[in-house]
């Protein structure tokens, strides 16, 4: 619309412009035709005179004289004119000759004798006399304001003469009147024209930013502008997701899916008027209602949809349908029912009204929104901070390794943990980007030591041919790489059995080691991820709360003990809150613990560990 404003602008500075030219270049043609126009008047005034005229002034009778004048105003008149005459110049004063006259002259007594003496007689008149060339002039005298022509000649015996001609400039205003008329019009000619294509653009444009070119019907924007004109109290909307849409796509191409749109949208829109139906996305589209109890209205004609029929039959398809409807306060309406299908979808429902449970959901929504602004501006500010936890073996109460996870830093000085931006992160696709930053701050930390320390990699980061080209330049320049755990989780592992066990060999052949976390899913899972080529378990600490009440808890992890030391893979667990699990994890064997009761994760390195119990060396 910006650029639609603008070029209708320039077109009125243009069309502006050109009437200023056309009025100059016809004022300027207008003028040369009067010029012209005068000059022919004076030579045809010269030859009705005769140049022997002026060789017998003493000659001349009052009655030629008069007769002259008669042919002089037939002249003026058949050249369009006010006057035509010849004069003499006998310094000091200039003389008529010859002259027209009119009927105003006529009336008044104002007619020219022969030879009358012309008092108004300008200078630049009597220096004509002495020209070679044409002379102009505009002057006023008692006859009135004129542009006048002076045309000299030389007499056969040497009398200087000038045939001359006036018009008056009532006459040259009235034809550069008529010139700016002619320019007016054909401007305003082009301006109507203008107005009547803008209007028509202006009115194709609003109709296409409003109207989905695919389907013909309205779509988001025309929603959101008709949302803002509705004034009702009993406003419902209704967002309805078609979920085979875009395997139909996928599968027949973008022309059938459109078509499978539209018949849905034209099987609401009678149902619904005057209401109108609107595409919303590629398989969505939106009904709206301002009837009293309109979410039941909108809920009974979904339900009402013939799913059990075919949406078209070249080629045969049936879709389902999930939608959600929303009512109250037109600001939140689209977003609400947006969460309200989102809420039929993963629940398998039909309809999902927007609920407490969906205002929940809202506000999950913009706290995810929150937390990936801050990643966002953390990454940016360099606020990512590295945690260290140290995992002790209990034989030797000794720090043996220490796991290393992010924290966020906000701008307030607040520190994020992991689990409340992790699933942002995922879903943002914010994973490498998190793991590059945290390797190279623990590769550069700890690079001069002989400290072993420990990383997370998801799935996307472990797939990631660009990331493991990262982890592989970083490791070339690490003196002890064999210093270096890679945590894999369980969940991950086991979904993509393997892809994982490729990255797994992978990563060993760099000279790292490799953790398996999160095992908790008892002996068969953890009998399957020992058969791959791993250096450590990690038991999720669910298994740690029970054990120091719980006896077969106890044997459950004495025995996964006993598997990984016959595998020479070590056992690490997490989760350790107080002495007594502490004691009972070292009387099951295991090689690692770590948790609250050793030390909490800090942002340096822990050296000195408090009094741990005795009873685990007895």
């Amino acid at each position: 619309m910006t650029w639609s404003l603008i070029g209708f602008s320039l077109f009125i500075s243009s069309l502006a412009g050109y009437v200023v030219y056309t009025y100059q270049s016809t004022r300027t043609a207008i003028m040369a035709e009067i010029d012209e126009q005068l000059l022919r008047a004076a030579k045809s005034t010269q030859l009705l005179v005769g140049d022997d005229y002026h060789d017998r002034l003493n000659a001349i009778t009052p009655e030629e004289f008069q007769h002259k004048s008669v042919q002089l105003t037939a002249l003026a008149k058949a050249i369009d004119v006010e006057y035509v005459y010849t004069m003499v110049y006998q310094p000091p004063h200039v003389h008529f000759t010859a002259s027209s006259y009119t009927k105003a002259d006529i009336k008044h007594n104002k007619l020219t004798q022969f030879l009358d003496h012309y008092k108004e007689a300008t200078t630049i008149n009597k220096t004509a006399f002495q020209s070679t060339e044409p002379v102009f002039e505009v002057s006023r005298d008692k006859w009135g304001h004129f542009k006048s022509i002076f045309v000299p000649y030389i007499s056969s015996n040497g009398t200087a003469y000038i045939a001359g001609a006036d018009m008056t400039i009532s006459q040259v205003d009235t034809l550069l009147q008529e010139s700016v008329a002619k320019a007016t019009l054909t401007a305003s000619f082009f301006f109507f024209i203008a107005v009547l294509v803008a209007i028509f653009y202006i009115a194709l444009y609003r109709r296409s930013m409003s109207t989905d070119p695919r389907t013909g019907f309205a779509n988001r924007v025309a929603l959101e502008q008709d949302l803002s004109k509705k004034q009702s109290q009993h406003l419902s909307l209704a967002i309805i997701s078609i979920d085979e849409l875009e395997d139909i796509i996928s599968f027949y191409g973008t022309h059938v899916g459109d078509r499978v749109l539209k018949k849905v949208m034209e099987y609401f829109k009678p149902i619904t008027s005057p209401h109108r139906v609107y595409r919303l996305a590629t398989s969505k589209l939106v009904i709206m209602s301002d009837i009293k109890d309109g979410e039941a209205y909108l809920s009974r004609i979904i339900a009402d949809f013939p799913k059990s029929s075919p949406v078209l039959t070249k080629p045969h398809l049936y879709i389902q349908l999930h939608a959600g409807i929303a009512t109250g306060n037109k600001s939140l309406l689209l977003e609400n029912a947006s969460i309200a299908c989102r809420q039929a979808k993963q629940g398998n429902q039909s309809i999902c009204m927007f609920s407490v449970d969906s205002q929940d959901a809202r506000l999950k929504q913009k706290n995810h929104l929150a937390i990936a602004n801050i990643l966002q501006d953390a990454f940016a500010d360099n606020r990512v901070a590295t945690y260290f936890t140290p995992r002790v073996d209990p034989k030797t109460q000794q720090v043996v390794q220490h796991g290393c996870s992010a924290r966020i830093v906000t701008e307030q000085g607040a520190i994020l943990k992991t689990e409340s931006f992790s699933e942002v992160v995922r879903q943002s696709r914010l994973q490498s980007q998190l793991t590059r930053n945290i390797l190279t701050q623990c590769i550069d930390r700890f690079r001069k030591s002989g400290t072993a320390w420990s990383i997370k990699l998801s799935y996307h980061d472990a797939t990631d041919p660009q990331l493991l080209d990262f982890i592989d330049q970083e490791l070339r320049r690490y003196p002890q790489p064999r210093l270096i755990t890679f945590e894999l989780d369980e969940k991950d592992v086991l979904e993509h059995f393997n892809a994982m066990a490729v990255c797994i060999n992978v990563l060993k052949s760099k000279g790292v080691k490799v953790l398996i976390n999160a095992v908790s899913s008892g002996l068969l899972t953890v009998s399957r991820v020992m058969k791959l080529n791993i250096d450590m378990i990690l038991l999720d600490e669910s298994n740690t709360t029970h054990i120091a009440d719980d006896e077969q808890v106890f044997d459950f992890i004495k025995h996964i003990a006993k598997l990984c030391h016959d595998k020479d893979i070590m056992l690490l667990v997490a989760g350790v809150e107080s002495e007594e699990q502490y004691n009972q994890l070292s009387k099951a064997g295991v090689d690692l613990v770590e948790g609250r009761h050793i030390a909490t994760a800090a942002p340096h390195l822990c050296t000195k560990l408090r009094q741990l119990s005795n009873q685990a060396r007895a």
